[in-house]
């Protein structure tokens, strides 16, 4: 009997957990997904969270600096620890999506709470629609960055 009761208890959690990952996966239009993504790193950024900020990174993330994804990140790492207080914006200019690729004009802003910018860019953003889980076990598609152009980091210091 309590064997019973533990499969149906197991059943109905793991039948609750699939039809909440259904019901939660993100259906929005592709550049509302994309400017959400952008928002959600600045925000990141802002609260000098790394995991929330490398996220839209794709793993396959390569530019003409010759960073990759692992190098990027021990850079965005060592910048997010200054000391200085700061804001981050990030403006959209134009967004173009072209299936599954996707093209992001902006302009990158971090400003030191005296008023100095610390890093100040026009970038252009290459996105990559790639696979992935939703809450682990729904397959989805998510937006991620494959490449920056005019990234302009200091491969030497942080920002």
């Amino acid at each position: 009997m309590f064997r019973t009761v533990l499969w149906l208890t197991f059943f109905l959690i793991a039948a609750i957990y699939g039809i909440y990952a259904v019901a939660t996966i993100d259906r929005r239009a592709d550049d509302v997904r994309i400017r959400s993504m952008i928002g959600d790193t600045v925000a990141a950024i802002q609260k000098r969270d790394l995991g929330g900020t490398i996220a839209c990174v794709s793993r396959s993330y390569s530019d003409d600096q010759g960073l990759n994804c692992d190098r990027l990140r021990v850079l965005v790492a060592q910048s997010l620890r200054i000391e200085t207080q700061y804001t981050a914006s990030a403006d959209i200019n134009s967004l173009e999506v072209k299936g599954d690729n996707a093209t992001i004009e902006l302009r990158a802003a971090v400003k030191a709470v005296g008023g100095d910018y610390l890093y100040l860019r026009s970038l252009t953003l290459h996105l990559r629609k790639e696979p992935s889980r939703h809450m682990g076990i729904i397959p989805t598609q998510v937006w991620r960055v494959v490449k920056v152009d005019s990234l302009g980091l200091n491969l030497d210091s942080s920002f």
